[in-house]
């Protein structure tokens, strides 16, 4: 388990390339057959058999993220989520990951600022043990005062690691935490370094009976079993559980954005590094696939808007790339550029907007639209090719809006225009919006 962190947006979910028998792909359509159940208790429960190989992937999916957080407790869902595999009152510290390894499979989780899952990938002749692992740690965690100790100081590093020690993570914790006023998502899924040391057992106990209830989660079973016979085996394990009170919502709605926002960091860099960021709609809005696809126009691949005008013919910059970051509220386009030695952030800077703004009903071709569409379907159907992704698809879907997205998404994709495109660049990317963080190369100590 490294408690790595997950990034949820449309590129990233919409994945998927196994052809098991719950498959139907035709090439214009792709159709899941998941089958959905819910038990007394809550417990929502989404399966897809596929027999290809003789392996089962079983996951719990938490609807709790950093956007569940308050000030003062920022990281509380990550740091749990470490401590998930530090023992149970029947299985003691360590026994979980060393019960799926032995019995030859692999176990992981992951942390995002809208949802927390658990997964590992067994023998389907493993399948129930996985099954009894995972209800056994939704009630009886231990979180033992040593554990926790322990735990907090790998996070601690973990923190400095990717956060502190690396050029640019100062820079979008500083774009978050810039960008977002009131919502959330201000501070960063791991949490800032001061609540991390603070956060108590206390803290910790009252943050997994609030949302580590199957009335909050979801199973997700993938692979070659069969879908009745796993349904009683969940009703085993995970029916007895007791439902849980509904967790509190997540209540500050971010405010329009007034104007411009713009931070500069120093940071021992070689070269400057520029960020900007734009307020984007969520992952159910209608203009969640045209933001998509107005990603991939402007930096997808070296033919793609930004690099050809910025890296290629300006040689102004040395890698830019877009991200529209689509998340369960609303959240973050950004660009990213590395500034070419010699030039100056502001010179780059001006560069992007000059791109942005060309990005109209009239210049953007067929053949560029078509382009964009295909890539992002080429990523739907081919980037993923096992049980485990099936099943991160499934359930990152689901958290955000329904898994019942996955078997439209081809179509929804294809009826993409190039207004829809021009309108969400002229909507979504104005100065108004914006957020600006710059990282600058810190000037040389003074000697003396």
């Amino acid at each position: 388990m490294d408690g790595r962190l997950y990034k949820n947006t449309v590129g990233l979910l919409a994945l998927w390339a196994g052809m098991g028998c719950g498959v139907a792909w035709g090439g214009e359509t792709l159709h899941l057959d998941i089958r959905e159940f819910q038990l007394e208790n809550g417990l929502e429960v989404l399966m897809l058999e596929d027999h290809a190989v003789p392996l089962v992937t079983v996951q719990v999916w938490y609807r709790v993220g950093s956007r569940n957080e308050r000030p003062g407790i920022t990281g509380i869902s990550h740091f749990l989520e470490h401590l998930m595999f530090k023992g149970t009152t029947r299985y003691g510290p360590g026994r979980y990951s060393a019960l799926v390894q032995r019995s030859g499979g692999t176990e992981n989780a992951f942390t995002s600022y809208d949802m927390t899952a658990y997964h590992a990938v067994v023998p389907a002749s493993q399948l129930e043990l996985a099954l009894d692992l995972e209800a056994d740690r939704m009630t009886n965690l231990l979180l033992a005062p040593e554990a926790i100790a322990s735990e907090r100081e790998v996070v601690k590093e973990e923190r400095r690691l990717r956060q502190e020690n690396t050029p640019t993570g100062p820079m979008y914790e500083e774009l978050g935490a810039t960008a977002f006023k009131a919502h959330p998502y201000q501070w960063p899924v791991i949490g800032w370094m001061s609540d991390i040391d603070a956060i108590t057992r206390d803290d910790l106990l009252a943050h997994y009976k609030t949302f580590y209830a199957p009335n909050n989660a979801t199973l997700i079973i993938v692979g070659d079993m069969e879908t009745a016979a796993t349904l009683e085996l969940a009703r085993r394990h995970f029916g007895a559980i007791p439902q849980g009170p509904p967790p509190p919502q997540v209540r500050p709605p971010e405010p329009p954005q007034p104007g411009e926002r713009r931070v500069e960091i120093p940071r021992p860099t070689a070269v400057p590094v520029l960020s900007i960021a734009y307020h984007i709609p969520q992952f159910d809005h209608p203009d969640a696939l045209p933001l998509e696809v107005l990603s991939q126009i402007l930096s997808q691949g070296e033919s793609s808007r930004l690099y050809q005008a910025l890296v290629y013919q300006q040689q102004l910059a040395t890698s830019i790339g877009t991200d529209a970051d689509l998340r369960m509220e609303p959240g973050l386009f950004t660009v990213v550029c590395m500034v070419q030695a010699a030039k100056s952030p502001a010179e780059v800077e001006a560069a992007i907007y000059e791109q942005l703004t060309q990005v109209t009903e009239e210049s953007i071709t067929e053949r560029e639209l078509q382009k964009a569409i295909n890539q992002a379907l080429s990523g739907f159907v081919f980037r993923q090719d096992s049980i485990q992704q099936q099943g991160f698809t499934i359930g990152s879907f689901h958290m955000l809006q329904s898994y019942k997205i996955i078997n439209e998404y081809i179509a929804r994709l294809r009826q993409v225009t190039r207004q829809d495109v021009a309108r969400v660049a002229r909507t979504y990317l104005t100065k108004q919006n914006r957020t600006v963080v710059t990282v600058v190369p810190a000037a040389p100590a003074k000697a003396g």
